[in-house]
């Protein structure tokens, strides 16, 4: 349990926490492919969706 997030004040401040962890390491991992990928044309991403439910 190495992932668990420090702020530990209520189980939905907890899963806030887990989600932007994941969100990050998703994002990190996206860079790094589009880094490796650099040679290729840029594809247009579709609009970001804002909060939770779209």
């Amino acid at each position: 349990m190495g992932d668990m997030p420090r702020n530990r004040h209520g189980l939905i401040p907890m899963l806030v926490a887990i989600r932007v962890t994941a969100e990050r390491r998703r994002r990190e991992a996206e860079a790094k492919a589009a880094g490796a990928d650099s040679g290729g044309d840029k594809v247009d991403k579709p609009k970001k969706k804002r909060g939770w439910f779209g």
